[in-house]
């Protein structure tokens, strides 16, 4: 019984802290293309360069995909019904 009870308990602490980091890794590829398709065409024209445009970029995909991270951790935790982060 203490095998698996240590096995559950490593299974949750990875759902709580890992599948966050998983997903942020996942999406953001996605959310990196989406945010270029959308700004790349107006920081091309306030930029002459392309090195503040990928600064930018990286910048606002992090932001974003830290972002919904938390708020799928926020929306899980409400939905799940656990108590705590």
């Amino acid at each position: 019984m203490g095998l698996f009870r240590k096995k559950e308990k490593k299974l949750n602490a990875f759902m709580r802290h890992g599948l966050p980091l998983v997903f942020a890794v996942a999406w953001a590829p996605m959310v990196w293309m989406l945010l270029a398709a959308v700004l790349g065409p107006v920081m091309e024209r306030l930029f002459s360069s392309w090195q503040p445009i990928v600064a930018v970029l990286v910048a606002l995909t992090a932001l974003v995909t830290g972002g919904l991270s938390v708020m799928f951790r926020r929306f899980g935790l409400k939905i799940f019904g656990e108590k705590s982060a």
